[in-house]
């Protein structure tokens, strides 16, 4: 029964938000979209529950395949918007709290409070690009303290809405909003990936992007910290084998974490739960 809830959680999770949404806001499409990320990743750990070994590590990426055309095609068509982090902060300037404004903050801002940050680990639409990449071999060590590149690319996302609103005197509500707001999500999308893909290949590094570039890693560290779902060590033993830290695609010595008994209350853990999957005592 344990384990029926644990695959259904999410899922239940996805109505549960849905819910709450649609009476919140009465808006017919939390209907699709919540259930259906739910269900996607519902999808992911049924597939890791029916298969065996590593095998079952194509679970997560056949789950965040699934959300990519969710979050990337159906929602931004269906209502004009963009919701990368840009574009929200764009509309947050002027005061328009629209849908694209509430799905950052349910996703990234308020969300990582019960799942710290899944969504990078099971709906990240980029993400579900990056880890298809037909990459092999040892990665090369990214420095920790380029990770703090990131904080520039935050910079730069946030700035160039103030400078278009007080400089440039943009009108969004003529201009923007609804017209060419979804060029831009598609736009931005077409960005990252033309960075994150060379980055991934370059260092063997599925996860380079997460670690160099993206701005949204930045915005959920602070909620996540706190969050209610983390990954924990079982009973069993640590045998120090290390395969948990070699799995682990954002490079956290999840090994020390398992070793102290401790949760793994790191903020740049993604939840994927790869290491549960290859430890070899069954400690996490």
């Amino acid at each position: 029964m344990r384990i029926i809830l644990r695959i259904l959680l999410p899922l239940i999770i996805g109505i549960l938000v849905a819910t709450i949404m649609h009476f919140t806001i009465r808006w017919w499409v939390f209907w699709i979209i919540f259930p259906y990320i739910g269900f996607s990743i519902t999808t992911g750990n049924f597939i890791r529950f029916i298969l065996k070994g590593r095998k079952k590590l194509v679970g997560r990426k056949i789950a965040i395949l699934m959300v990519l055309p969710c979050l990337l095609l159906f929602v931004p068509i269906i209502n004009h918007e963009n919701f990368q982090l840009g574009g929200v902060f764009l509309l947050i300037l002027i005061g328009f709290f629209g849908k694209g404004v509430i799905h950052y903050a349910v996703a990234k801002i308020f969300g990582p409070l019960i799942w710290g940050r899944g969504f990078c680990g099971w709906a990240c639409w980029n993400a579900a690009i990056f880890d298809w990449l037909p990459i092999t071999g040892k990665k090369k060590d990214i420095p920790k303290n380029a990770w703090n590149f990131r904080y520039i690319s935050l910079f730069i996302s946030l700035l160039i809405p103030v400078y278009l609103i007080f400089v440039l005197n943009y009108n969004v509500y003529e201009n923007y909003l609804h017209k060419i707001e979804m060029l831009w999500m598609f736009a931005g999308n077409a960005l990252y990936y033309a960075i994150g893909i060379p980055l991934a290949f370059i260092y063997k590094d599925k996860r380079a992007f997460c670690k160099l570039v993206c701005p949204v890693a930045l915005v959920m560290k602070p909620t996540s910290t706190v969050s209610l779902i983390k990954i924990k060590p079982k009973q069993n033993d640590c045998i120090e084998c290390g395969a948990c830290n070699k799995i682990c695609p954002m490079d956290i010595d999840v090994m020390s974490f398992i070793k102290e008994r401790k949760p793994i209350a790191h903020t740049e853990c993604i939840l994927c739960s790869d290491c549960r999957i290859v430890c070899p005592v069954n400690a996490i």
